[in-house]
């Protein structure tokens, strides 16, 4: 009995001591999260400060101005008064709003699809383990740490109208005549389309690249037991496998591609005819030079909203495939 009675005693003694320490390591583990989450807020406050600084903060005066009369300048016979939905009526209202935002559009279905095709088709064609293959990568590459301004105004000279073009040049000592190019409203987008597809492409083509190293190599060896053709293999193994790095190409490269304005300050300052009149430039124009601040600021929210849905749009299609 005195064993039996020793021997409970010993039991209880032990599920107390265990409690405690389960409480205890409880207690340090809560303890523990909250000491790391006060920790991430601290370290991360500088950029959540400059996020809120830079970035929300201007957009919520924008909303703010959009629904008024705000000049850069104000004039003292026209002061900051609310206009309600002016802006907006104003904004669908005027064909030059309409121009920009149908150039901008015209300029994505252009660019986008054409720099993911090429940038997948390289990323393929560089994925081999060949010598001197590391060369070429850096090749592509080369022309994405080029600033656009720079690139900009390189590609000025080889679309330059005059005989002195290095296209023009090309084309008249194959007596085939020069061309206007920027200064040709029929030309002038396309250029500036073919001058971003040769600067984004090697980006897109290095991101791709990375999703192909994770494919695994034996479904490839599997699949040419199988007699599969180069071609079978892209389509049934590389392109399904590819689809999430594919919709993060897409969806950045449509933002990107909305964004359009350092090629068309730098080389048509939206001409000629307002063919080359992107939304983003627009803007800059109206809310700078025109100093229509409120009218700027409805034009950004506008976009804003747009881009917005079209990201969601495509992500949803993306998600349900």
């Amino acid at each position: 009995m005195e064993l039996h009675s020793e021997a409970i005693k010993m039991k209880s003694r032990k599920s107390v001591i265990g409690s405690r320490y389960a409480t205890s390591t409880r207690f340090t583990s809560r303890n523990s999260n909250q000491g790391q989450a006060r920790a991430a807020w601290l370290l991360g406050s500088p950029a959540l400060i400059l996020i809120f600084v830079f970035m929300l903060l201007p957009f919520i005066m924008s909303i703010g101005f959009s629904f008024t009369n705000k000049m850069l300048v104000q004039n003292i016979n026209n002061p900051l008064r609310w206009t309600g939905f002016y802006n907006y009526q104003k904004l669908f209202q005027q064909k030059e709003t309409l121009t920009a935002f149908l150039n901008t559009f015209k300029y994505a279905l252009m660019v986008v699809p054409s720099i993911l095709i090429l940038a997948t088709l390289l990323a393929i064609s560089v994925n081999n383990r060949i010598k001197g293959i590391a060369v070429f990568r850096l090749i592509y590459f080369s022309p994405q740490v080029v600033s656009t301004i720079v690139v900009a105004i390189i590609w000025w000279f080889i679309f330059s109208p005059s005989s002195d073009g290095l296209l023009n040049s090309i084309l008249e000592s194959l007596g085939l005549g020069s061309r206007t190019w920027l200064k040709d409203p029929k030309l002038a987008l396309t250029c500036i389309s073919v001058m971003s597809i040769w600067q984004d492409i090697g980006m897109q083509m290095i991101i791709i690249l990375g999703g192909l190293q994770f494919i695994p190599q034996e479904l490839y060896e599997a699949a040419t037991v199988d007699g599969c053709t180069r071609f079978q293999k892209m389509i049934h193994i590389t392109l399904p496998l590819l689809k999430n790095t594919l919709n993060f190409v897409l969806i950045t490269m449509t933002i990107a591609s909305l964004k359009l304005f350092t090629q068309v300050y730098v080389l048509t300052e939206g001409g000629p005819q307002n063919k080359t009149l992107s939304i983003v430039y627009l803007m800059y124009l109206t809310g700078f030079t025109r100093s229509q601040v409120g009218y700027s600021s409805a034009m950004a929210v506008v976009f804003f909203i747009l881009v917005l849905c079209i990201s969601m749009i495509q992500n949803k299609l993306n998600t349900e495939d």
